[in-house]
């Protein structure tokens, strides 16, 4: 028997977007690639017999590619066809798609391919009547067929392209899996005050309570300050600072847990932004000051500015600050208004190699003798990076620096911050700080029920928020990888980790077959993940996959973990009979 395999693509069709109104049209859009390897052993097969690809999903729905070697009708023998099928049974609302077959001469490069139907095809299916869930043939002659260029090796390789326009309501949508939470939860941690807090600052008359691992992963000034060989202060002790605001000292935490800055007041907004910008430099946050210098070069910079804007730039080298000063001061206007309240003096005693510059820089302006006009430079670029505060935690995790807590885990044991756990888990929060937290002596917390590989997915997620390496963490056998995903389902349940639970329930639909079904349906029923529930049954909707099922004794399991399953199952296979 030939052997098949299949490639799924989907480009552009992910769960909708949350819209405001109610429903929204959305394109989704994806191929599948079918290998027929073999094709001697196929060609000659009886008219009308089928072989079909592996299931595939594109727009929420499952397909398969049919394939007649011989024609489906005595009058079609000596042609090749080909249909896409609607591979699931409760489809009741037509869906109109298109799509289009063509053959592919370099699978791996996906390219030099020649259409079947010229262009595309539309087609409506629904689950309603068998001739609505097959497409028009597509079809070649074989004798053709067999002398070009697209059987290689005795295979050919065959694209379904398929586009679906779709209604779909809000409320109805796929569950997608959240965008990053790290931010949140960081920020929220910093929010909360208290929780797990173990550094406190004075700064004027005002008290700040951190936590020292986060300002460690955030800051090498503060890993220097508060873990270093001249380390200050302990849990109970209270760190002075001193040349600093109050309201400065409260932008410079809040930027370290939530990685941004809050709107500023209008009334001296450029002082403190200037300011802001002296702390950024004091604790080496590049970001930070990559934003101070962005947002004085924006809208700070004006005549009665300049100057001290532009002395604090050649102070704190900052190169982009400090050109648009320059920049600023070319025009003559300008220059002349500075010039008049004395502007320039400080800059002058104290920065002479600004002035050499400055005049350097007026020196090469461009005249124009029609206009009168000196050309002006364009403003400097700055480019603030993106946040990095998920890579300072990973980096923190890895680095295995000032940990506080220890779990043992399968016979391994893994260190890790406390405060970070806090922030990012309410279970571990009530663990680790609650009223009946883990007071074990030796700091060492010990975790049943789980592999020692699942929980270092569960660790490296927490601290970093992305999806988990799991090839990494494999076993041999790759047929394994599915139980590690069901695994860390149960696990990221267990600690109340929502993002990651939807991304174990999003792989996890990917490894629904006749062997895995039962089992993945019993854990989306356990743990209440509808969409992957909802996969479970649309597979077993169709009759053939019950089949085999129940040959591989998935059904008996069902019954003896998950009754309830076979009910809604049944419910949907009256509801469909009764439709017909």
């Amino acid at each position: 028997m030939s052997s098949f395999a299949g490639v799924s693509v989907v480009e552009g069709g992910g769960s909708p977007p949350q819209y405001a109104s109610a429903t929204t049209a959305v394109i989704y859009s994806g191929y599948h690639l079918l290998v027929v390897n073999g094709y001697s052993r196929i060609k000659d097969r009886p008219n009308g017999e089928r072989i079909a690809s592996r299931r595939f999903r594109v727009g929420g729905y499952r397909w398969v590619i049919e394939c007649c070697p011989n024609g489906y009708e005595p009058d079609h023998d000596g042609d090749i066809f080909f249909y896409l099928v609607l591979d699931q049974g409760n489809v009741l609302d037509p869906v109109v798609v298109q799509y289009e077959f063509s053959f592919v001469v370099d699978k791996a490069q996906n390219s030099d391919s020649s259409s079947l139907t010229g262009a595309k095809e539309t087609c409506t299916f629904c689950s309603r009547s068998v001739a609505f869930a097959c497409s028009f043939p597509c079809s070649t002659k074989k004798k053709i067929f067999e002398k070009s260029k697209y059987i290689k090796n005795d295979s050919f390789t065959l694209r379904c392209d398929i586009i679906i326009n779709k209604v779909v309501s809000i409320t109805d949508a796929d569950a997608a899996v959240p965008a990053n939470s790290v931010l949140l939860d960081i920020a929220g941690l910093f929010q909360s005050g208290l929780v797990g807090a173990d550094v406190t600052f004075q700064v004027g008359s005002a008290k700040f309570a951190a936590h020292r691992c986060v300002l460690a992963a955030r800051s090498a000034v503060f890993k220097a300050q508060l873990f270093g060989p001249m380390k200050e202060g302990t849990t109970t002790s209270v760190i002075h600072v001193s040349d600093m605001e109050e309201q400065v000292f409260k932008l410079l935490l809040y930027f370290i847990y939530s990685n941004s800055v809050p709107e500023m007041e209008t009334e001296e907004g450029d002082v403190m932004w200037q300011h802001l910008l002296v702390a950024a430099d004091r604790y080496d946050l590049p970001r930070l000051r990559l934003i101070c210098e962005k947002e004085l070069c924006d809208n700070c910079i004006s005549t009665s500015t300049v100057a001290n804007i532009l002395a604090l730039a050649e102070q704190h080298r900052c190169r982009g600050l400090k050109q648009a000063c320059l920049d600023f001061l070319n025009s003559p206007a300008n220059l002349q208004e500075v010039m008049v309240v004395d502007g320039l003096d400080h800059l002058i005693s104290s920065w002479p190699s600004v002035l050499k510059e400055l005049i350097a820089k007026l020196a090469s302006l461009n005249f124009d003798v029609d206009t009168g006009d000196y050309g002006e430079s364009a403003p400097p670029l700055l480019e603030v990076p993106e946040s990095d505060l998920h890579q300072h935690l990973s980096s923190l995790l890895q680095s295995e620096e000032r940990t506080d807590v220890t779990f043992e885990v399968g016979g391994e044991t893994f260190s890790a911050h406390k405060r970070v756990l806090a922030a990012r888990s309410a279970v571990f929060r009530a663990d680790l700080f609650g009223p009946i937290k883990d007071t074990n002596t030796d700091g060492v917390i010990s975790i049943h029920d789980m592999e020692s590989k699942v929980f270092k997915l569960l660790l490296t997620f927490i601290y970093d928020d992305s999806w988990p390496h799991m090839k990494e963490e494999k076993t041999e056998d790759n047929a394994d990888a599915d139980v590690m995903w069901q695994q860390l389902l149960v696990a990221a349940d267990r600690y109340g980790l929502e993002r990651l639970k939807l991304m174990c329930e999003t792989m996890l639909c990917r490894y629904i077959n006749a062997t895995t079904v039962a089992a993945i349906l019993a854990l989306a029923e356990e743990h209440h993940c509808r969409e992957l529930k909802e996969d479970c049954l649309d597979f077993l909707d169709s009759p053939a996959h019950l089949q085999d099922v129940m040959a591989a004794g998935g059904l008996e399991q069902l019954r003896s973990s998950c009754p309830s399953v076979l009910i809604d199952r049944i419910a949907k296979l009256a509801s469909l009979k009764y439709d017909n």
